[in-house]
């Protein structure tokens, strides 16, 4: 209970199940010792940077945030370089940071990480001077992403994705690519490209095979087809990270990336559209303090 002492819970309101488990996080933490006063619910992103914001000059030891990766986003930059702790909540849909923790995607044991578990180091992403938790991509998931309709996400879940995927493989078209990294420099005619500082992306699948949240390396590939069923044939090998086993799906692990394309595209960063191409993707090793269970392994050789 020591922990919950110097403890906030923010948790957004607007997010896929926010709302309605406000009370039941705020019931479960508040019986494990948070202070009861020290919880809100708020559905401005605006609002949830400066109550954390606010929390981290007040020198609160842990930040609680329920919500989804697009939440967990947007306030991952504040605790850079400060000695606050984040715990998550997971609330949103696709729930990809807390896998990357190894923390099952429910509240209970969410909430059981923040009393039981450690304080771990994790990398982050850098796009251009921000940060990002798990994934970039342009392309196909741009499009998915501009279709999602908020309201339904919360009514439907994981369910408003099929429509949206459907719309968005109608209208994806092959675009022009060039990836230059410390390795050497590509050039693709593609429909997809994933940029991964995490394991997760799409839910529950691997980037790669090897990608970590801490192994301090970017995991990319490129979907480089012409065909809708390239991207149909990748999907179908997303279970267990192997879509790299396809002829026209490239992939590579690195540290620094320069992603050009012929136009400016859309970027879509942790299920939100923020950025246009072009932009220089890097890693921030260990730059994140964040709860996590005591099996998590927080370092990997390399």
């Amino acid at each position: 209970m020591d922990r919950l002492k110097n403890a906030i819970l923010i948790v957004n309101a607007g997010s896929n199940h926010g709302a309605q488990q406000y009370v039941a996080a705020k019931s479960m933490l508040v019986a494990l010792g948070l202070r009861e006063a020290y919880a809100w619910q708020m559905d401005r992103t605006a609002d949830i940077q400066a109550k954390v914001s606010e929390a981290i000059s007040e020198g609160v030891k842990l930040i609680i945030v329920g919500g989804g990766d697009g939440t967990l986003n947007s306030v991952v930059n504040l605790f850079v370089g400060t000695q606050a702790v984040l715990g998550v909540l997971p609330l949103g849909t696709g729930n990809q940071f807390v896998r990357d923790l190894g923390i099952e995607p429910a509240l209970e044991p969410a909430c059981k990480v923040l009393m039981e578990g450690k304080v771990s180091h994790v990398d982050l992403g850098t796009a251009g001077n921000g940060f990002f938790l798990n994934i970039a991509t342009v392309g196909l998931t741009t499009l998915i992403t501009e279709g999602l309709d908020e309201s339904e996400k919360r009514r439907l879940g994981r369910f408003a994705y099929t429509y949206a995927i459907a719309r968005a493989m109608l209208l994806v078209q092959p675009f022009r690519v060039t990836l230059t990294m410390p390795e050497g420099r590509c050039s693709f005619r593609a429909l997809q490209v994933v940029v991964g500082n995490g394991r997760f992306h799409a839910g529950p699948f691997p980037v790669g095979t090897e990608a970590t949240i801490v192994d301090g390396k970017l995991t990319a590939y490129v979907v480089a087809s012409r065909s809708r069923w390239g991207l149909v044939w990748c999907a179908l090998r997303l279970p267990g990270g192997h879509q790299d086993t396809l002829n026209e799906v490239h992939t590579f692990t690195t540290t620094d990336i320069l992603l050009e394309t012929k136009k400016p595209i859309r970027i879509t960063v942790d299920g939100d559209i923020k950025y246009k191409t072009p932009m220089h993707f890097g890693i921030a090793r260990r730059a994140l303090r964040v709860m996590t269970p005591q099996a998590f392994a927080q370092e990997t050789e390399g």
